[in-house]
């Protein structure tokens, strides 16, 4: 007998057809929707209307979720990690932060990853798989109901947890489709912000998608030797590449592109960075994130002070950059993807640095070198908005 289907991973004609399948009228989509999806309920039993042969007939064939919060962690700013079980055992983190005025959401797309960023925790056990559009979705529904919990309303997502969302390409579109579809959960697309590392033919479909959500690219380099070391996988287009692929997003859904740019003491925080970094971007309308890197176990990465990150910012605005520093979020909890999920496994300081396996990067080569990355900065949030090549799946 085939296992219930998880309710987040149907598309609505797909829950339409499995409720006609049982006898059951159409109407009792948006029902099961309405409840389930956008109120938080997880019996079936408890949505009205249904009755006692509804229950019956679709609690072999449906589940209103799958996936469970394993782990939860609040931090002293306000953000709360979760640590979310899989059905096959695996595990992934999602975090709710608390904006000026608003919610935000930061979902994974991937358990492990396989960009191998230097100084992302996510990355040093490696890629493990992919998640499902039900287990990306259902990420979303936890954080609501501990937004909810609080009397609170999660109102933006990015997806700038765990993995790369270009390598996960047909589940992160299938996953955003479900959750702004306005008859399934309804979350409004242009508060939902895509991050990648920079994959070119990643950027370049997604713009295609009419999806309606913004952008958000790793860049921490404008010199290309030293972006690669940083970012060996998105390193592989050149900077010029992932600008112009980033400028035909924007033009294409006259969406927000936001670059972000990771800071490390020593390696690529100097105003000479910053130059660079103007002089690539050449007027275009970017914005800017300028994130701290949290430390993570096992890497030799620190943020630089405040003075070298305000040197910084201002090198980009004396240039007619929109820039802004973001917000760290979460640091006493792990907040910087993947950390929780090693710490959970019983991964300490020395696995990590036995499992990193990526290119040496030291503090203090960047600098005048003319020489490199998405999830160590940890979740944040700016003060106005929101190997080989891995193939697209």
């Amino acid at each position: 007998m085939d296992a219930p289907a998880p309710l987040a991973g149907l598309a609505y004609d797909d829950l339409a057809a499995l409720l006609a399948a049982r006898g059951m009228p159409a109407s009792h989509a948006e029902r099961l929707a309405g409840r389930a999806l956008r109120r938080g309920t997880l019996d079936l039993a408890s949505i009205p209307g249904l009755g006692p042969r509804g229950v019956a007939a679709l609690s072999p064939a449906l589940t209103l979720r799958a996936t469970t919060v394993v782990h939860r962690t609040p931090s002293l700013d306000g953000t709360t990690k979760l640590l979310v079980g899989l059905p096959d055992g695996e595990r992934v983190e999602a975090v709710l932060m608390p904006l000026a005025r608003s919610w935000s959401g930061c979902v994974s797309s991937q358990v492990g990853c396989g960009a191998a960023c230097a100084f992302c925790a996510s990355g040093l056990e490696g890629l493990r798989r992919s998640l499902e559009p039900f287990e990306i979705v259902e990420q979303v529904l936890h954080l609501a109901d501990e937004a909810r919990a609080r009397g609170q309303k999660l109102t933006n997502l990015v997806f700038m947890g765990m993995g790369e969302p270009m390598h996960a390409y047909d589940r992160v579109v299938g996953a955003i489709r479900r959750l702004t579809d306005p008859r399934l959960l309804g979350f409004g697309p242009s508060r939902i912000t895509v991050s990648t590392v920079g994959v070119v033919p990643g950027i370049l479909r997604l713009a295609q998608e009419r999806l309606g959500c913004h952008l958000a690219v790793s860049v921490h380099a404008a010199d290309d030797a030293l972006r690669r070391r940083l970012l060996p996988v998105g390193g592989q287009w050149s900077v010029e590449e992932v600008l112009d692929a980033a400028e035909v997003f924007r033009v294409t859904t006259g969406r927000f592109v936001n670059l972000q740019v990771t800071l490390l003491a020593g390696i690529n925080d100097g105003v000479e960075h910053a130059e660079r970094l103007a002089t690539a971007i050449r007027g275009r309308s970017f914005h800017v994130n300028l994130i701290p890197v949290n430390a993570v176990p096992g890497t030799p990465f620190v943020p630089p002070t405040q003075e070298v990150l305000d040197a910084f910012r201002g090198v980009l605005v004396a240039r007619g950059v929109i820039a802004h520093v973001r917000t760290r979020r979460g640091s006493d909890v792990a907040a910087a993807c993947g950390q929780l999920r090693r710490r959970a496994a019983g991964a300490g300081p020395a696995d990590d640095a036995a499992g990193a396996g990526g290119p040496a990067v030291t503090p203090g080569a960047g600098r005048g070198a003319g020489s490199g990355a998405g999830s160590g900065a940890g979740p944040g949030s700016a003060r106005t908005f929101r190997g080989p090549r891995a193939p697209l799946q």
